[in-house]
């Protein structure tokens, strides 16, 4: 396998450049669009091995290359399905961050405050980091 070490990157048509740490270091390294509804499958994805299903609205999204460290960034969207006040997709806090996967939880707040667990069919994760 051959390395390239560069500094900056130019497109060749215009003076636009970017620094290599910053190509390397703003890719996400791992992303996953799902259908969570029904039977969990994968649409697409980069990095991610699976998703297990964990119980309605809960989530373990599996690295196919294990992260260095814990220490990386998620976001999530989700999309609006049911009509709810808010729709909420975020990182399961109860469960210790892994190297292998990320848990996350989607639900919705109701007009009466109320917070649910709710499978959505349309999922998106990003992990940037970790490396």
């Amino acid at each position: 396998m051959s390395t390239l070490q560069v500094e900056t990157i130019k497109n060749p048509t215009s003076s636009n450049t970017v620094n290599s740490e910053q190509l390397v270091q703003g890719s996400a390294t791992a992303w996953v669009n799902f259908n969570g509804s029904g039977t969990v499958a994968i649409r697409d994805s980069y990095n991610v091995s699976s998703v297990t299903d964990n119980g309605t609205g809960r989530y373990s999204v599996n690295f196919a290359t294990i992260m260095e460290n814990d220490n990386y960034a998620m976001s999530a969207a989700l999309n609006h399905q049911i009509n709810a006040t808010a729709r909420i997709i975020h990182e399961d806090h109860g469960i210790i961050r892994s190297v292998s996967s990320i848990s996350v939880h989607c639900g919705y707040i109701s007009s009466s405050n109320n917070y649910t667990l709710y499978d959505h069919s349309k999922i998106s994760t990003i992990v940037h980091g970790g490396k």
